[in-house]
């Protein structure tokens, strides 16, 4: 069994060991768990787990952490409040497969998870464990990806031409923040400060991944939807000039080659030149 199939049997079990009283609910949650996807951040977990020497169980509690997460935000990004989408990967969004009240408590409920998941980090010192959650908590707030939801939806609620500080302040906060916690709290938990070259060096190299991901989105949004590819980072900077910023800002960085999402998004943005 790979990597990923063991992540995925790991995060089936967690949320079936959960007590709960709706089988609805807990329906959802293992609908919203068992959609397709290709983990990238909780791998990025596991190659800075091993890299700063944490455990087996460390590193799967921070991913299925993060996971958990990244799953309530697509939850509600897919309700008609915010995206109003109906296929999420070729599958039903929740709301739909279900509806849009259940959709919204399990959202909730994954991110109240996320904190349970994470507080069964062992094998790290309590005040490594406190400067891991407390960045997590930051880059899910309203520091991080709510904090861009919200600038989104503010956004699209104004009516107004996107200009590109902006779109790049959202994709930094509603993107890139997951991107960060995934690569940079493992580092936190083995005790690295932040002050550190070696932490600057990683937010960098997850900074660049968090823009160039952005750019593969935005490509993937023009091939299929024109409209909506006029409202995104890649229609203000450019086509030719958003892909060589994007593949420049990983090669350029030596510690990109030692996380295995680097070069898998290297191909998709080369493929599109």
């Amino acid at each position: 069994m790979d990597w990923q199939a063991l992540f995925n049997a790991a995060l089936i079990r967690e949320l079936e060991l959960q007590v709960n009283p709706s089988s609805r609910l807990r329906e959802a949650l293992l609908y919203a768990a068992r959609s397709p996807g290709k983990r990238l951040r909780p791998r990025f977990v596991r190659e800075s787990s091993l890299r700063f020497g944490l455990s087996d169980s460390a590193m799967d509690f921070c991913g299925i952490a993060i996971e958990s997460v990244h799953l309530f935000s697509l939850i509600h990004d897919d309700l008609p409040a915010l995206d109003d989408d109906d296929l999420r990967r070729g599958l039903p969004t929740l709301h739909k497969k279900f509806d849009e009240g259940t959709a919204l408590l399990a959202g909730d409920e994954l991110l109240n998870l996320a904190y349970s998941f994470f507080m069964k980090i062992g094998g790290v010192s309590s005040r490594n464990l406190l400067a891991g959650l407390k960045y997590f908590s930051k880059c899910i707030g309203g520091e991080g990806m709510i904090g861009g939801q919200m600038l989104e939806l503010e956004l699209l609620r104004s009516g107004t031409t996107p200009d590109l500080p902006t779109l790049l302040k959202i994709q930094d906060l509603k993107t890139g923040a997951l991107f960060r916690a995934s690569i940079l709290i493992p580092a936190l938990l083995a005790g690295e400060p932040e002050s550190s070259e070696s932490f600057r060096t990683l937010e960098s190299y997850a900074n660049s991944f968090g823009f160039a991901f952005q750019i593969a989105d935005d490509l993937e949004d023009a091939d299929q939807d024109e409209e909506e590819s006029r409202k995104n980072i890649l229609s203000l900077m450019g086509r030719d000039a958003a892909i060589s910023l994007a593949i420049d800002g990983l090669e350029s960085m030596k510690i990109a080659t030692e996380y295995s999402p680097t070069a898998f998004l290297l191909s998709q943005l080369q493929s599109k030149r």
